[in-house]
């Protein structure tokens, strides 16, 4: 099988706001592709390859969890991909710190060629990879990318105090003016649907009744109504295939200020540049701009349908200081959060049947049976806690002394697994350039990758075995230190399960599962024990002296 070629490309959201000032389009995704074709053609090394596309249209260089550049790197770590292409460094990304790690530890390890073109980068230079030149170039990106971000972030502002609509997508009832982008004109079909939620909060329904009747009349969600449009988003929430309304989606839709017909923007902010994460502006810090486009609804409506939720929420709300399992439980088939009644005795059902009668999910679920099978699941933990620890300390008795020796030999194999894999890259070269034969060729390659993978393999037990010993030998693991702390615990607190559990998932048959954290943690500490059983002595203690069989 030939050998992959991934080619990357990024479009920013900069880039097109950059544009309209006379920026030249040479960052577009289609000049982009065409000169990543003409380089890869010309290079014997890549032109017999598989050619696979990664395109992030629309996405700031400083955020990695880029949809398309993470697929990209899961399938190198695969091994699915040896080569990477990009125009330039700053389209893999402008954080100089993250791309400096993936050209120069990274891929290297993972034996991926990574060639930025413009740059005159190719990892297949050892040189290129440490240079100053390439770490100054992609500091220069990450400060450029932060001036530009503080740039943007003020025109932006500057554009909503004027009353711009800024979002990428229009309000359900609503769609962009097509003359005009940036205001919006009301879609005539959604916006009676929003009308009726209105009406129907007044009329006292509240918010899963209005969602169960507009269920049972199969009125689109606004998920399926924008995509039966034309609308390409794909990152809605929904179940599976299917998509219902429900209570949350109904009281969303209630509190939109924009449905009075004015913008509001800078409800969240991202706390870092490029990050994905966002924290909550308070409201007086939020530009609002009254009569910005037509009302759906008049201000006495919509003040009458938020005194309606008010009322009801006064009637449900539940007080959360003694729920030790709040935000805990979920049903197992539709995988949303379950409700509870109140009572003497607390239960837990799942929604979504009362919105869709498609699923067949949990039933009642009483709290006390949930909280004795967390109880029994905690003491088990605790226990393999307990244990995991008698064992790590009797097999890695002795072992302060080899720490260092242990870091030397992690480096000395990570330089080994580099210089196999640019062996790999070179064979290919001689067998181009026609120095070798194909079979000669095959024969070498297949003993080089095996010889690869063997010490990608030790790697990964060594870095397992050191991640769980702390500077002076001593065993250092999240898992073993949180739940060897619940050994006797006698009362499931909030507290308790905010450290060790993730989730509870309930089954319509009764089942209940539960997720604990600190899974990785766990996985290591497994692996450094699996690892340590040889023939009566240790294999990672042979790791750590840079012993092999």
């Amino acid at each position: 099988m030939s050998d992959t070629t991934a080619k990357y490309i990024r479009l920013s959201s900069e880039d097109d706001d950059l544009r309209k000032g006379g920026k030249v389009e040479s960052n577009s995704v289609t000049n982009q592709r065409n000169l990543l074709d003409a380089f890869i053609s010309r290079t014997p090394e890549l032109a017999d390859t598989s050619v696979i596309e990664f395109c992030d249209d629309g996405w700031s260089g400083k955020n990695f969890e880029r949809p398309a550049v993470q697929e990209m790197i899961a399938q190198a770590r695969a091994g699915k991909i040896q080569c990477i292409v990009v125009k330039d460094l700053s389209r893999f990304g402008r954080d100089y710190l993250t791309v400096g790690s993936y050209i120069s530890c990274v891929f290297p390890f993972l034996g991926v060629r990574f060639i930025a073109v413009n740059d005159g980068f190719d990892s297949i230079r050892p040189a290129d990879i440490d240079s100053l030149e390439t770490s100054f170039k992609t500091l220069l990106y990450d400060l450029y990318s932060r001036d530009l971000s503080r740039k943007v972030r003020s025109a932006k502002k500057f554009r909503a105090q004027r009353g711009d609509f800024l979002s990428p997508f229009a309000p359900y009832g609503y769609v962009k003016d097509p003359d005009n982008k940036n205001r919006l004109v009301i879609d005539p079909d959604a916006a009676e649907t929003v009308r009726r939620i209105f009406h129907l909060m007044a009329d006292g329904q509240n918010t899963e009744q209005i969602a169960m009747v507009l269920n049972r009349e199969a009125v689109p969600t606004p998920m399926l109504y924008k995509r039966a449009a034309g609308c390409s988003r794909t990152r809605w929430p929904s179940l599976f295939e299917d998509n219902f309304w429900t209570g949350s989606a109904v009281a969303k839709i209630l509190r939109d200020e924009r449905y009075l017909g004015k913008n509001i923007y800078g409800k969240r902010i991202r706390d870092m540049v490029g990050h994905t994460h966002t924290v909550r502006v308070s409201r007086g810090d939020w530009i609002a701009v009254e009569d910005t486009h037509e009302g759906i609804v008049t201000r006495e409506e919509f003040d009458r349908a938020q005194a309606e939720m008010r009322t009801f929420l006064g009637r449900s709300e539940i007080k959360r200081h003694d729920w030790p399992l709040y935000g805990k439980v979920r049903c197992g088939v539709c995988g949303y959060a379950m409700g509870h009644t109140r009572g003497k005795q607390m239960y837990f059902y799942c929604r979504t049947p009362r919105y869709n009668d498609a699923f067949l999910c949990a039933g009642r679920t009483a709290e006390t049976d949930i909280l004795e099978v967390v109880s029994k699941g905690l003491h088990v933990q605790a226990l393999m806690a307990v244990e995991l620890c008698r064992l790590w300390e009797e097999q890695h008795r002795g072992r302060k002394k080899v720490i260092s020796a242990g870091k030397k030999n992690l480096a000395r194999l990570r330089e080994t697994h580099q210089r196999i894999s640019q062996q790999v890259t070179g064979l290919y070269e001689s067998f181009a350039l026609g120095e070798i034969s194909k079979a000669e060729y095959l024969t070498a390659k297949t003993a080089a990758v095996k010889q690869r993978d063997e010490t990608a393999v030790q790697i990964s037990e060594l870095e397992a075995a050191l991640d769980n010993m702390s500077a002076d030998g001593s065993l250092q693991n999240g898992f073993v230190s949180t739940f060897k702390k619940y050994l006797d615990v006698e009362e499931i607190t909030s507290e308790i399960m905010a450290d060790v559990l993730q989730e509870v998932r309930i089954f319509p048959d009764g089942r209940i599962e539960t997720v604990w954290n600190y899974r990785d943690e766990l996985e290591k500490l497994i692996l450094d024990l699996q690892g340590g059983q040889q023939d009566g002595e240790t294999k990672s203690l042979d790791l750590l002296q840079g012993r092999t069989s």
